[in-house]
C-alpha cells in the first residue's frame, strides 16, 4: 500500500510539472501577453509586474534562480525606451534586446512593447540590426538560458547589462555625411527639374562634388540593393535599422555588392554623372518604410 501511495504522489508530481512546462511554453510561444493599460501603481495588472521583478531583482542579489514572465504594453505619445524603462524600474538593455530596439532614439509610439520580469540580455540567435550583431559576438556557455519568445528565439543573461561599446553604439545613433565635402545645390521638396524643366517633387538632396569623390555609409546597415537604372544611373541603397533606409544615385563607381554589410563612415562608392545628370554630384535619399523623408542639415557640412 506504501509503494502504491508513493507511486501515485509520483505521478501526481510529475503531471502538475508536465502542466507547468506546457503553459511554461504556451505562454512563450503566444503573441499575446498579460496587457498593462497605464504605468500607474492603481493598475493592477502594472502592480503585480512590478512586484514579479522586485522579487527577481532580490534572487539575482542572492544569486539565487529567477524566474522569467513576459507582460506587454502598448507605448504611448512621448513615451520612449527611457522613460519606460525608468517608470517600471527595469534596465534599457532588458527592454531594447528584448524588443528589437536598435537604439535610445528608435521611434516606439503606438507599438505593444513586451516587458520582462527579469532584468538581463536578450540575444537574438538571428541577429539582423547592428546592435544583434555585436551582441551575437558575445561568449556563451551550455548553460545560457534559450527561450522562444513570440517566435523569436533568445538566448537570455539574467542580470547582464551593455558593456561599453554596446551601450555606445545603443546611446549613439548620428548619421554622418555621405561625402567629405559638397555642395548642396538641390533641396528636398518641389523644384523645377533640369531634365525636363517642369516643376517637381524633389525626393533626397543633390550635393555637387567632383567625379571620383568617395561616397560613404551615412549610417550602419546592409546593401539591399545596387545596379543600373535609367533615372539614378549607378545607385546604392542600404537598410539600415528600424525600416530605414538611404539611397546613392548617379555614382561612377559602386564599391559594394548586395548583402554586404557596412558601418557608418565606410566607403561605399565614387561620386559620378551616370542616369539623369547634368553634372556630376550626389544624389542621396532617406527613407523610412519605403518613404523618402527630409535629411538632416547636419549631414552636408564638411566631414570631419
Amino acid at each position: 500500500m506504501q509503494a502504491v501511495n508513493f507511486f501515485l504522489r509520483k505521478l501526481k508530481i510529475i503531471s502538475v510539472l508536465s502542466a507547468f512546462i506546457f503553459s511554461f511554453a504556451a505562454c512563450f510561444g503566444q503573441s499575446s501577453f498579460p496587457k498593462i493599460t497605464e504605468l500607474q501603481s492603481r493598475n493592477p495588472m502594472f502592480k503585480q509586474y512590478q512586484q514579479d521583478l522586485e522579487q527577481n531583482y532580490k534572487n539575482i542579489a542572492r544569486g539565487e534562480p529567477t524566474a522569467l514572465s513576459i507582460y506587454s504594453y502598448t507605448v504611448q505619445k512621448g513615451e520612449t525606451i527611457m522613460t519606460i524603462a525608468a517608470r517600471c524600474n527595469v534596465t534599457q538593455e532588458s527592454l531594447a534586446t528584448l524588443n528589437r530596439v536598435c537604439s535610445s532614439d528608435s521611434s516606439i509610439e503606438g507599438r505593444e512593447l513586451l516587458l520582462p520580469t527579469v532584468p538581463g540580455l536578450f540575444v537574438c540567435t538571428t541577429p539582423d540590426t547592428t546592435l544583434e550583431h555585436i551582441l551575437s559576438k558575445k561568449n556563451y556557455d551550455s548553460s545560457t538560458l534559450c527561450y522562444n519568445i513570440s517566435g523569436t528565439k533568445f538566448l537570455f543573461l539574467p542580470g547582464e547589462r551593455f558593456e561599453p561599446t554596446e551601450r555606445a553604439f545603443f546611446l549613439d545613433s548620428a548619421m554622418t555625411s555621405p561625402l567629405p565635402h559638397g555642395i548642396l545645390t538641390s533641396s528636398y521638396g518641389m523644384r523645377i527639374s533640369p531634365i525636363s524643366g517642369m516643376e517637381k517633387f524633389h525626393h533626397g538632396v543633390d550635393l555637387a562634388a567632383p567625379i571620383g569623390t568617395p561616397v560613404y555609409a551615412c549610417r550602419g546597415g546592409v546593401v539591399e540593393t545596387c545596379g543600373k537604372d535609367n533615372v539614378y544611373g549607378n545607385y546604392i541603397v542600404l537598410r539600415h535599422d528600424n525600416n530605414n533606409q538611404s539611397l546613392y544615385a548617379h555614382l561612377s563607381k559602386i564599391e559594394v555588392t548586395e548583402g554586404f554589410r557596412v558601418e557608418r563612415g565606410n566607403e561605399i562608392g565614387l561620386v559620378g554623372t551616370t542616369g539623369m545628370s547634368t553634372g556630376p554630384h550626389l544624389h542621396f535619399e532617406m527613407r523610412m518604410n519605403g518613404h523618402s523623408q527630409v535629411p538632416p542639415n547636419s549631414l552636408f557640412t564638411k566631414r570631419k
